[in-house]
């Protein structure tokens, strides 16, 4: 059982994520570097952090195989919402690290379906849960014809609702919810695929031409006025790029606030920014600046199940393909069959959104690769199945904003060939790997295919945050060591005794991964990862006194095909001390050993693990602002906007707000009130931090 077993329910609508930029470089670490006319600004310099549903609603109930409901009247929690609950804190996304961008979590997300709210048709039937924090995967670009940018990206978010509360008896009774309870009462499994983000904000040109245009009428601005605003002509967004432009209207408010001061700022700002504002041409995009669509699954988790991944079967992109990996299950159902085929995040559009590129992929079959008439995936042994979406209403747009993409598939016995009966392809579906099918300039295609030996494998979790010297506990599960679970599967069973070759990734190999992904590429700045190498050992977790390794290792799956990996953290050192970045990035790739496997295995090149080794800093045992705390403060307030109001540069403010600097740093990192935002602050650093508020915070 999973969000792709039954019952499930999607659901779709949008998104907002509203990260800060200012942290999307290392240059920016730079503790020389202090003032922010002197930063690179990105896209979104005075972002708040915020992650955020908007306007989600339930599209679809499935309960079983050709049982389903898409009305209200067919089932009550048809149309509810599905929202992120909050009483002092939104949700916050988060990167890793300014060199890894490409696992951005989401923080503090408690969802709820259904319950009573402001619409007069909301029901008073619901289920709550905390989002077990974690990251994106899957990322790639989606939008063919779409901006140049991450907006023409997508990527799915997969975890678990946990702490569930439920109401399944008020009328009127939703048959889904009540199913559902049933069926997990304890945790649940959420699926969703976000695309389409507009990271094109409005721009503001402070310039030559501008400032004599401010001077001018209508505006009449005055000189000393002006001369005030000079500094804003030296900004930039990014290195290359021409000075004084500056993204978002909420910066330029926050800039102009600063160097004119409250009372100036509101007598000039409309003028400022009505004679600033530059030319907006956002793209071929829908959203509106800083949102996307989502659509998404939820459905049920069984107990000791992975939390980020749902162990299953696998269509990869095959050659030159224009459409992305497509996870489904198979059941077998009173002598039939049914593929659960989850399409969310597969298939190329032709602009951001659901506008699927159907020209460019034509018709689209399920098939399956005919082993007894002859080995390998090719279109001489392909069996067709079913076409894709079929009768569905809306075609694949309508698949995928109401159904999250994901499809019941049975075989249509008139499209298979004469010589096989149904019987025998479901047999064959059950052992032989399925493909996607298609047209790409007049001629069949192969889009995606299962790897030919059925075999499929993932970390469940895939991002880590290590503290060396620090036990690893439930209480305190960032310690010194970690384990990372792969999960291994032939033709969706549990493979046992499988081998798997597992490496990290030098600092050249490093810079090159995460310097070419969606997520970190235009950063600036990346150098000196994942050395030293030893700071991270690696060793089987299956041996009670195991030889750890500073290179590769092979490890090898159980009888429930679960290969398991031990991480040990020592103290990395400062290796970007020059930077002033905390710590050290590394990554750790896997693939079957197995040759032969691995050759034929097309794994998702973002399929790796990220770990973060925070460093072992030098405390005194008596920390105060002159000898400690001065280093370590005054970069939140410069890189997270959200903090900048407790002006952390300053041993003033920051004494007369150190209980309320206390309170958010001592909220549980699942806490979306939790500070820093980032969650970049190692154990030391922020004991210290705590340990010198609770002395009385001195400055000497």
């Amino acid at each position: 059982m999973s969000y792709l077993g039954y019952p499930r329910l999607h659901f779709s609508g949008r998104f907002i994520a509203d990260p800060s930029t200012i942290n999307n470089t290392p240059n920016n670490y730079d503790a020389d570097n202090n003032k922010i006319s002197d930063l690179e600004l990105y896209w979104n310099p005075n972002g708040t952090g915020i992650f955020d549903l908007m306007e989600c609603v339930v599209t679809k109930v499935v309960y079983g195989p050709g049982d389903e409901a898409t009305t209200a009247e067919q089932d009550a929690v048809i149309g509810q919402t599905v929202a992120a609950v909050y009483t002092k804190a939104p949700p916050k996304i988060v990167d890793l690290d300014p060199d890894q961008q490409n696992v951005s979590e989401i923080w503090g997300l408690t969802l709820q379906v259904a319950g009573r709210g402001a619409n007069p048709k909301s029901i008073a039937n619901f289920v709550r849960g905390d989002y077990v924090e974690g990251p994106f995967n899957a990322i790639w670009g989606q939008a063919l014809k779409g901006p140049q940018s991450s907006a023409s990206g997508s990527g799915v978010y997969q975890s678990q609702l946990a702490n569930l509360a439920w109401d399944i008896d008020s009328l009127p009774q939703s048959r889904f919810l009540a199913t559902l309870n049933a069926t997990s009462p304890d945790r649940l499994s959420v699926n969703f695929v976000v695309n389409a983000h507009n990271n094109s904000p409005v721009q503001y040109g402070f310039n030559a031409d501008t400032f004599e245009k401010m001077e001018n009428p209508p505006y009449n601005i005055p000189q000393d006025i002006l001369n005030k605003l000079l500094p804003m002509q030296k900004y930039i967004q990014n290195v290359g790029r021409t000075p004084g432009n500056v993204p978002t209207e909420s910066y330029v408010n926050h800039e102009v606030n600063r160097l004119l001061g409250q009372a100036d700022a509101e007598t000039y700002m409309n003028a400022i920014l009505e004679a600033t504002l530059l030319p907006y041409n956002p793209g071929n995009i829908d959203t509106q600046f800083p949102t996307g669509y989502i659509k998404g699954t939820i459905g049920p988790q069984p107990e000791a199940t992975p939390v980020y991944y749902t162990p299953s079967r696998m269509l990869a992109p095959f050659g030159k393909s224009i459409c992305y990996f497509a996870p489904f299950n198979v059941e077998s159902t009173n002598d039939n069959i049914v593929i659960t085929l989850n399409l969310g995040n597969a298939l190329a559009t032709d602009k951001p959104g659901y506008d699927i590129a159907g020209e460019q992929m034509g018709d689209l079959k399920l098939v399956y690769f005919n082993q007894r008439q002859s080995a390998g995936i090719s279109l001489n042994n392909a069996v067709t199945l079913a076409g894709i979406p079929g009768d569905y209403p809306g075609g694949l747009a309508g698949l995928m904003k109401n159904s999250a993409g994901i499809l019941d598939v049975s075989i249509n016995p008139s499209l298979l060939p004469k010589d096989i009966a149904p019987a025998q392809a479901n047999d064959d579906v059950m052992s032989m790997p399925l493909g996607l099918i298609g047209v790409s300039k007049g001629q069949p295609v192969i889009w995606l295919a299962e790897n030919v030996y059925g075999y499929n494998v993932r970390a469940d979790k895939f991002v880590f945050r290590m503290n060396p010297g620090i036990e690893t506990m439930p209480q305190q599960p960032r310690g010194g060591t970690a384990e990372v679970a792969f999960y291994v599967t032939r033709f969706g069973q549990p493979a046992a005794n499988v081998g798997l070759k597992v490496w990290k990734l030098n600092e050249d190999e490093a810079i090159k991964y995460t310097s070419n992904t969606l997520g970190t590429s235009g950063t600036r700045g990346i150098k000196n990862l994942s050395v030293p190498q030893e700071a991270l050992a690696m060793a089987d977790a299956a041996s009670i006194t195991p030889p750890y390794s500073d290179s590769s290792i092979t490890v090898a799956t159980d009888a429930g095909g679960i290969a398991r990996l031990r991480l040990l953290a020592s103290d990395p050192g400062s290796p970007r001390a020059d930077q002033n970045i905390d710590g050290q990035v590394y990554f750790i790739r896997y693939t079957f050993a197995d040759s032969t496997i691995a050759q034929s295995f097309t794994q998702d090149a973002d399929d790796l693990v990220s770990v973060q080794v925070y460093s072992k800093p030098n405390i005194p045992a008596q920390p105060t602002w002159e000898n400690c705390i001065k280093d370590i403060l005054p970069q939140y307030g410069k890189l997270y906007p959200i903090m900048g109001r407790f002006q952390l540069d300053d041993y003033r403010y920051v004494y007369q707000n150190r209980m309320a600097i206390k309170t958010v740093l001592s909220k549980p990192m699942e806490d979306a009130l939790h500070m820093p935002v980032i969650r970049d602050l190692s154990i030391p650093r922020l004991n210290a931090i705590l340990r010198w508020i609770e002395s009385g915070a001195p400055e000497k």
